[in-house]
């Protein structure tokens, strides 16, 4: 099955199973992937009756659905990502798991397509009754996407006819019988633009541009958010003996709970208004960024798709718009994007608190998701140096060092109160972050009608075709440490093309050899340079980015962080935890600008590090380590920002 074509888009995106990771620092990451967190994953998912779901579904056990209504989403994301893992590595344990997970999803489909184990085991008669609340479309997406990655490892059309038939059964009841409402929770839509690319079959894109166009169109919204609002609470309450044991609270109580009376007022406002999961405005018409950050990721990943497929200028427009308002005024310096508890989203422009960071794992990802194909579709530097930002800083933070903790949110600060967990009852970032670690090959490379883009400097071997003639390239990165890289060219023959190689926007000076002659020196940075030539088998593309530490001064909009200081080095930003700094507290002293700093490698310190030592205004000297390795040894403070001396 051959991947269509996407017309508007400016680049192709290179098949995963094209690329392989060989990495000092992202082959780590990638193993511990293998080795240690889908495995604990899965763990997870058996304790916490994910998968016992799918066997109560498929009656092969007795009883009924025991979790939250989302669950099937976490054992998809998790499928997709083990599937990733199988591209590249043999691993009969895993890929028995696969195959137990996969045979349970078919056993648990009913006769007309429908799989959903909640609403399959309690009240089937129930289902698509709640789409705004309840996650049945949400589910759906994460399904597509984990049979797609299974017929791409295994080559089995199993799980993707299964998927068939559940879209059909949608098709039929959402476009057929015209049943009018949007999905509350976007995931669908993006995913049904993956199947449509590998299919071809129109009505998969006819559904999803259907389910995008929805939004914001029905003029008695808010009486319709209000009742679906109360038929969520008829029934969770219904099910709740189902979740929890007698006397015990939920995270997601909890969390409710926990929020001041001015959070809850957002978030009931925001619900009930539609802003919380952009449902208050067509799609053509967004002037700004609001809502739910992952909900609003997996939307504008789909609109970017839509685009790719037909050229809609109008959502073009709302595409670049989105991005640049995020960038200028939701973002964190980490990338990690929404600053509002209650609706886990996006607050008013420069309303950034540092000690209430949201950044929610699961965000981030999106985030990197949208980027990835902003990138596809205008071949512009900006997207792909966020990509890397992303990629280093708050995505990596979810997870812990060993593989076997995450977090949900991500401070930017912390009073020693704050600890990853092993999971959560509401798991959504740890398959997520599963998935996109082993599927990182991917954001790499893109081709062009002119050559090869690269995007990423990660060490990896490629193969892939160029005006139909076979190449390999051999990629050595000392990324994120030091800023060289050594690009080789494995040709059948020698002929003309072009290699765009991206210059990081950090990097405040480069050199670019060929072969050991210069071919440029300190060019734009956050942009591409064309390098073309006739390539030759075995020539050698030497690069040297200057990776410096930096002081970042903080925006004068944004409140928390005026006269305030952060340090970077390459795309690493850096954080002070108290544990390396105790002769003073980190909370109460402050940075001039002539702080000496310098790089130290330290192999044997956090699975290998470079940390930054410096001098407080005080004189002494301060540790500072990369944002991604904090919280792996217990919890203690922590900042980012640092008083400006």
């Amino acid at each position: 099955m051959t991947q269509k074509k996407r017309s508007f888009n400016k680049l192709t995106s290179i098949p995963l199973q094209h690329v392989v990771i060989d990495d000092l620092f992202w082959s780590n990451r990638q193993e511990i992937n293998r080795k240690v967190a889908i495995h604990h994953q899965y763990e997870q998912l058996e304790k916490a009756n994910h998968i016992n779901n799918f066997r109560i579904a498929a009656k092969l056990k007795k009883g009924r659905h025991k979790g939250a209504f989302y669950y099937d989403s976490d054992v998809y994301k998790w499928l997709e990502g083990a599937c990733y893992i199988l591209h590249h590595k043999k691993d009969e344990e895993l890929k028995t798991k696969v195959d137990e997970i996969v045979n349970l999803i078919l056993k648990s489909q009913l006769k007309d397509g429908y799989i959903n184990t909640f609403y399959s085991t309690n009240f089937i008669e129930k289902r698509f009754s709640n789409i705004t609340f309840m996650h049945e479309l949400y589910c759906a997406g994460h399904l597509i996407e984990a049979a797609i990655a299974h017929y791409n490892a295994t080559g089995s059309r199993s799980l993707l006819d299964c998927v068939e038939r559940l879209i059909d059964l949608i098709f039929a009841i959402f476009m057929e019988e015209k049943k009018i409402n949007p999905p509350g929770h976007q995931e669908i839509e993006l995913a049904l633009l993956s199947l449509y690319q590998i299919t071809n079959k129109r009505k998969y894109f006819l559904l999803a541009e259907d389910f995008i166009n929805r939004r914001g169109k029905d003029a008695n919204s808010k009486r319709y958010i209000f009742n679906q609002f109360l038929n969520l609470n008829s029934t969770l309450r219904h099910v709740k003996e189902l979740l929890l044991k007698e006397g015990e609270s939920s995270e997601i109580e909890d969390f409710y709970a926990n929020l001041s009376i001015k959070e809850r007022i957002k978030f009931y406002y925001a619900i009930l208004n539609g802003t919380c999961y952009q449902l208050d405005t067509p799609v053509r018409k967004i002037k700004d960024p609001v809502g739910h950050a992952v909900r609003a990721m997996y939307m504008f990943s789909a609109m970017t798709d839509l685009y790719a497929e037909n050229g809609d200028e109008h959502l073009l427009n709302v595409l670049v718009r989105s991005w640049s308002k995020i960038i200028e005024g939701k973002m964190y310096i980490t990338g990690g994007i929404g600053s509002i508890k209650g609706i886990e989203g996006f607050e008013k422009d420069f309303k950034l608190r540092i000690n209430r960071a949201y950044s929610e794992t699961c965000a981030a990802v999106g985030y990197l998701m949208w980027n990835w194909r902003m990138l596809q579709i205008t071949a512009q530097a900006k997207y792909s140096d966020l990509i890397e930002k992303i990629l280093y800083n708050s995505l990596l933070v979810g997870q812990s060092l060993d593989g076997k903790k995450y977090s949900y949110t991500n401070p930017l600060i912390s009073t020693g109160d704050y600890e990853r967990k092993e999971w959560f009852l509401c798991p959504c970032c740890p398959p997520n972050l599963a998935r996109t670690i082993a599927s990182l090959g991917k954001y790499i490379y893109s081709q062009s009608e002119n050559g090869l883009y690269i995007h990423q400097y990660i060490g990896s071997r490629l193969k892939c075709e160029i005006s139909d003639v076979p190449i390999e390239i051999y990629q050595q990165s000392q990324f994120p440490w030091q800023g060289e890289v050594k690009i080789t060219l494995l040709l059948e023959k020698n002929f003309d093309f072009s290699i765009f190689l991206r210059i990081p926007e950090w990097s405040k000076g480069s050199e670019i050899l060929i072969n050991g002659d210069k071919v440029a020196i300190n060019p734009s940075t956050s942009n591409y340079l064309e390098v073309q030539r006739n390539w030759n088998d075995k020539d050698v593309i030497a690069i040297a980015f200057e990776m410096q530490s930096q002081l970042i001064y903080g925006d004068p909009r944004v409140k928390d962080i005026k006269n305030k200081i952060a340090i970077s080095n390459g795309p690493l930003i850096y954080c002070l935890e108290q544990n390396d700094n105790n002769e003073f507290d980190i909370f109460v002293t402050s940075i001039n600008e002539n702080s000496h700093l310098r790089i130290k490698h330290k192999e044997d310190f956090l699975d290998g590090i470079n940390i930054i030592e410096g001098k407080m205004s005080s004189g002494k000297r301060f540790v500072a380590i990369p944002y991604y390795a904090w919280n792996n040894r217990g919890p203690d403070k922590m900042q980012i920002w640092h008083k400006k001396a």
